[in-house]
């Protein structure tokens, strides 16, 4: 009886060797696929929005032009934009155009006057139409000076003389291109208020919009009208690119590529420091308004003002 039993036995232990010996493995799990990094994303803010920043406590903050786009209407806001949750921070402004952030402040330009907003949405005049050297026209993109103690803005002037009965730029060089009054001007606004005219009229610049600052002062305007990306140093001017009429955001970023964006064709472009390979980014945009580059979050932010959106584009 013991050896039948003892056979028993090792049959058993062999019969479980072969078997944990020849089970097939597990399948490894299925790698999951890294999530696509997007190449432009669109969010909805509301009506007209025209530039952004990037403001308290690192959220970003757009303006909105709202729907009537006259003076006195009180239909513009500035909104909050924390991921893809918008909210009103102050309204009651006419129609504010470019914003900045310094100093712990957001400051827009609205029609005549400069606006200052707090953390908590209290807006304070900063600079009304009658302390302008010259009374403004029709303030329209902010930039943040070097030093951070001031902004400068464009005064685009004569708007109304731009355009013919079908809405259209009036051809370059045609009678009347030439009959545009030449009124425009860039401003400097400190933070306490006073202002002063830093680029005088000239044909060169007859309708600016767009403008940004480079670390040694040099002043770059998009020109509405023209089309001209141009560079203003000390009374001097160069012209960096063409063919951008209807010009309205100009920024550079840290390699000194510049960026510009264009209000009626929806375009946004981006060229090498010197100006060489144009490269155009994003799809699809109606209004390529007054746009942010966040570097560190590695988009460039453009409001389309037709589509009331706000477009990320990754760089």
């Amino acid at each position: 009886m013991k050896t039948p039993l003892l056979a028993l036995l090792v049959g058993f232990a062999l019969v479980g060797c072969q078997t944990q010996e020849t089970a097939p493995a597990k399948p490894a799990p299925a790698a999951v696929p890294a999530a696509a990094v997007p190449t432009q994303r669109n969010l909805a803010v509301g009506a007209t929005p025209e530039s952004v920043t990037k403001g308290f406590a690192g959220k970003y903050f757009v303006t909105l032009m709202g729907a009537s786009r006259k003076a006195g209407d009180g239909d513009g806001k500035i909104v909050k934009v924390d991921g893809d949750k918008v909210t009103v921070l102050t309204e009651g402004l006419d129609d504010p155009k470019g914003i900045v952030f310094v100093a712990n402040r957001l400051i827009t330009a609205d029609f005549d006057k400069v606006w200052s907003i707090d953390a908590k949405g209290k807006k304070t005049l900063l600079a009304g139409p009658d302390v302008f050297p010259t009374k403004p026209t029709f303030l329209n993109d902010v930039v943040v000076s070097p030093d951070k103690k001031s902004v400068l803005i464009t005064d685009m002037g004569e708007v109304t003389k731009m355009r013919g009965p079908d809405g259209k730029l009036f051809a370059v060089g045609s009678p009347e291109h030439k009959a545009i009054p030449v009124v425009a001007r860039v401003f400097q606004v400190t933070l306490e208020g006073k202002v002063t005219e830093v680029i005088a009229p000239t044909p060169k610049m007859l309708n600016p919009n767009g403008i940004d600052v480079m670390a040694n002062g040099r002043i770059r305007i998009a020109e509405f009208f023209t089309g001209d990306v141009l560079e203003y140093n000390k009374g001097k001017w160069k012209t960096l690119a063409k063919g951008h009429r209807s010009g309205d955001g100009l920024v550079h970023d840290s390699k000194g590529r510049f960026y510009v964006s264009e209000v009626m064709t929806g375009r946004v472009t981006r060229y090498e420091a010197d100006g060489s390979a144009p490269k155009e980014l994003g799809q699809g945009l109606k209004a390529a308004a007054d746009h942010f580059l966040d570097e560190k979050a590695g988009v460039l932010i453009v409001p389309d003002s037709k589509a009331g959106e706000l477009v990320f584009l990754a760089l």
